[in-house]
């Protein structure tokens, strides 16, 4: 009977194991089937993600294009104008002012280029050493050298012959700077423009 009692519990254990076995495999298959379902769920999340992505990417360029062509600014002009004109000396916020707001992509609006020309002129005049070491500053503070290769070339072609570009160089060639490399070049620039101007 113990014989009889051990098979039966062994027969009992066996069919236990066959239909765990069985159970553990049909659960593994609805796994694998879920595990499909979830990745596709997740490839469509992971798309409509992509797709917000792209288009606020594309709503952001939109929006910094808009900020790029805003349309040239003239009130630092006229306040740096209105400043010389009433002979009041410039002092190191309205040359950092005019500099930092200096807009180079406006050189194909005449009207604004030509007053910026003219301005160059007049602040480069009035403290040359001011200018100069706030050039510098911006070019080194900005990592950009576009600002001032900008201004090179504005005073290589001054607007008018009114401007005085023996006198300026003189003003010039009197100073010192810590940036005498940059003196340098405006010095060259100018005598450039009178080369061309003789």
């Amino acid at each position: 009977m113990m014989l009889s009692n051990c098979c039966a519990t062994l027969r009992i254990m066996k069919f236990r194991t066959k239909t765990l076995l069985i159970l553990t495999t049909a659960f593994l298959l609805n796994c694998n089937g879920k595990q499909n379902q979830t990745e596709k769920r997740i490839e469509k999340i992971a798309e409509v993600k992509t797709d917000s992505i792209v288009k606020a990417t594309a709503s952001i360029k939109e929006e910094s294009k808009s900020e790029i062509t805003r349309p040239c600014d003239f009130r630092i002009l006229k306040e740096t104008d209105s400043l010389l004109q009433l002979n009041t000396e410039l002092d190191e916020q309205d040359y950092l002012k005019f500099i930092v707001n200096m807009r180079i992509d406006c050189a194909n609006n005449v009207e604004y280029s030509q007053w910026n020309n003219e301005l160059i002129f007049k602040m480069l005049e009035k403290r040359p050493k001011m200018f100069v070491t706030f050039l510098s500053r911006f070019s080194t503070k900005t990592r950009s050298n576009e600002k001032t290769d900008f201004i090179l070339k504005e005073l290589r072609n001054p607007i008018h012959d009114g401007i005085e570009l023996n006198k300026i160089l003189n003003r010039l060639g009197e100073i010192t700077t810590v940036d005498s490399r940059l003196k340098e070049l405006v010095y060259a620039s100018i005598n450039k423009a009178i080369e061309k101007n003789k």
